[in-house]
């Protein structure tokens, strides 16, 4: 059974009763603890001036941070889970992931990251180089090959977009087949996905006007949308599996 977008936001909100608490503190200390590891960095470049050697060190940090923040990304995503499931959630579970084979996480992040830097290269390198001769027509091919360089980003990446739920769910799986299973399962609801996240366009601009305060409720909304779309996907809203209170089990997909 294929629900629409708001049968799974109206799901997702009656998950969250009772839980908002948790839902907000969990993304806001994951932010604190990202912002806390990269601000050293930050100054660092920011009092050296523009300095090519501190700029280099700050990007070498935020890429292995980002690697990290997708441990701790899928430790909230577990506790969303919990939620949807029934299952009991705490803010402590945003570390458990470390406890169960974390470098499927980071080599899943590395090989999304790799993607996206293959299909923005050729448009970055023409913009860069563009910039720094004055030449117009290279800015101008940088750009088109920029925007082009997205369509096929996004195609790959929302095939994907499953592969870190799959991991989460399934402890022993790999990345190549949590590569492999997103990409089955995503066939035919790329556009379901991509119309889930079209709708919360309005729902960001107004958390982003309140100043930013409002993505507090926006984000664990959408996550928990999120959630639910995948759960629906492997076919669980349908099947009502019975849960024992503990963490999320393994499922059978397709």
């Amino acid at each position: 059974m294929r629900r629409t977008s708001a049968e799974l936001k109206r799901i997702s909100r009656e998950q969250l009763n009772g839980h908002w608490g948790i839902a907000i503190g969990v993304n806001l200390l994951m932010q604190m603890i990202m912002s806390a590891a990269l601000m050293p960095f930050y100054f660092l470049f920011l009092f050296s001036r523009g300095g090519m050697i501190q700029f280099n060190i700050y990007l070498l940090a935020v890429v292995i941070i980002a690697s990290v923040s997708i441990v701790l990304q899928c430790g909230v995503t577990r506790i969303y889970l919990g939620f949807a499931r029934k299952q009991q959630a705490s803010i402590g579970m945003l570390f458990g992931e470390f406890t169960r084979r974390p470098d499927r996480y980071i080599l899943g992040f590395l090989l999304l990251f790799g993607i996206e830097l293959l299909c923005q290269l050729p448009g970055t390198v023409c913009l860069v180089i563009g910039s720094m001769s004055g030449m117009v027509l290279a800015i101008v091919i940088g750009v088109l090959l920029y925007f082009a360089g997205l369509v096929p980003m996004l195609m790959i990446l929302f095939r994907l977009a499953l592969m870190f739920f799959l991991m989460v769910d399934h402890g022993n799986m790999g990345v190549i087949e949590a590569f492999r299973e997103s990409s089955e399962l995503m066939q035919g609801n790329k556009g379901r996905l991509f119309y889930i996240y079209l709708s919360f366009i309005g729902w960001s601009l107004l958390g982003l006007l309140s100043c930013g305060l409002g993505m507090l409720w926006v984000t664990p909304y959408m996550m928990q949308t999120t959630v639910n779309f995948y759960r629906e996907v492997i076919r669980e809203l349908d099947q009502k599996p019975e849960f024992d209170g503990g963490y999320t089990q393994d499922y059978e997909v397709g």
